[in-house]
């Protein structure tokens, strides 16, 4: 694949998804994205249609990785919200839940996170054990653990 544009139109969300639910914050996202395909392009090995999301994905969980072994420090901001209208309240409803989904995501090792997005993403088990470098069954495993984890998560939250 050596159209970069095509690329780019194919994979960039894909890519963005990922890099959202590894990190939790829209603008590191983006950042993870954009460097992910900066890397890509000026990468020295080109890139194989058929691998090419395994290795952008790989690129941006590299690139994750990397952020956090840099960041000293990290500080939520509180949020205050206007008015309440009847859309707006739908709106909090529904990122509130995305917020607990995302904070209940991060207290779980990056890796098994890794497993369970990049299964969710559409991949099957043998890339994703070659994209985090660990065996089949230890992908398959990372991969049930964590959905078992979430249903059990869904179904207390579900008792609120």
């Amino acid at each position: 694949m050596t159209d970069f544009h095509e690329l780019y139109t194919r994979y960039a969300g894909d890519i963005y998804r990922f890099a959202l639910f590894l990190c939790g914050d829209a603008a590191e996202a983006k950042d993870i994205t954009a460097e992910t395909f900066a890397r890509a392009l000026t990468g020295k090995a080109p890139l194989v249609s058929a691998t090419a999301k395994g290795y952008l994905l790989t690129i941006a969980r590299n690139l994750h990785i990397e952020s956090m072994r840099r960041r000293k420090r990290h500080v939520e901001l509180s949020t205050e919200l206007p008015a309440s209208d009847p859309h707006l309240e739908q709106s909090v409803d529904q990122k509130t839940e995305l917020d607990a989904l995302q904070r209940f995501l991060q207290s779980f090792p990056e890796l098994d996170r890794a497993a369970l997005l990049l299964r969710a993403d559409g991949m099957s088990y043998d890339e994703i054990a070659q994209a985090l470098g660990i065996s089949l069954a230890s992908a398959k495993v990372k991969v049930h653990r964590l959905r078992l984890k979430l249903a059990e998560w869904r179904a207390d939250r579900e008792k609120l």
